[in-house]
């Protein structure tokens, strides 16, 4: 018996996409990707908060927050 490579799904793609930094919607243009960004905080002080619901109301648990 003859030794034969297995595929699986096919074969791979010859020559893949390439990496771009917009979108290209077809008919409307290209839309640029935004840039990364920090979130903005309500302060910097880390300080303890109460969590809300239900069960955190029955448990009257707390966790440390911004």
């Amino acid at each position: 018996m003859k030794n034969r490579p297995v595929k699986v799904n096919g074969s791979a793609p010859k020559d893949p996409p390439k990496a771009v930094e917009y979108a290209d919607i077809a008919g409307q243009g290209r839309v640029p990707y935004g840039k990364t960004a920090v979130p903005p905080m309500a302060g910097n002080k880390m300080r303890k908060m109460k969590m809300r619901g239900a069960g955190a109301a029955i448990k009257g648990t707390s966790y440390m927050g911004c």
